[in-house]
């Protein structure tokens, strides 16, 4: 529970600190949870690949900021446990699109859940649609300046 010297903590802390704070808190429940096996990296992309058809390798290191390297290892590892398939695109056989096995539309769904869970245990659920647009705003800026600083 939380104290009068947490609220202190939580009022002074910078936008930035506040996000990384949620984030880290976020990473020690998936690792208490028993649901979330050993999946506390892979499963966000498990549940993105099972969301989104047609989506490629490259396509999931954009969508989370990941370098190529990174998302191919935490691919094999979805592989080898039978969550992934990797599938030669046809019409450019150099790209890979994502798929989940039935095993992993099954696990992808469970950690779904208890993502939904977690956010309704926080109150992320009930942020209205004007903050959540704005969050996702300052999140397209955060990567546009990047861009714009290549």
């Amino acid at each position: 529970m939380t104290n009068e010297n947490d609220a202190d903590k939580f009022d002074s802390m910078p936008f930035i600190a506040l996000i990384h704070n949620i984030s880290k808190n976020r990473l020690r429940y998936s690792i208490k949870n028993p649901n979330q096996l050993d999946m506390i990296h892979e499963g966000r992309y498990l549940i993105t690949i099972n969301k989104r058809s047609g989506l490629s390798q490259d396509d999931l290191a954009d969508t989370f900021t990941q370098s190529k390297g990174t998302i191919a290892k935490a691919l094999r590892k979805l592989e080898d446990k039978g969550y992934v398939e990797r599938i030669i695109d046809e019409n450019n056989r150099r790209k890979y699109i994502l798929k989940t096995t039935k095993e992993g539309k099954e696990l992808a769904i469970l950690l779904e859940n208890d993502l939904k869970e977690w956010e309704k245990n926080v109150g992320i659920d009930e942020l209205d649609e004007r903050t959540k647009d704005q969050l996702k705003n300052i999140a397209r800026k955060s990567e546009d300046i990047l861009k714009d600083s290549d």
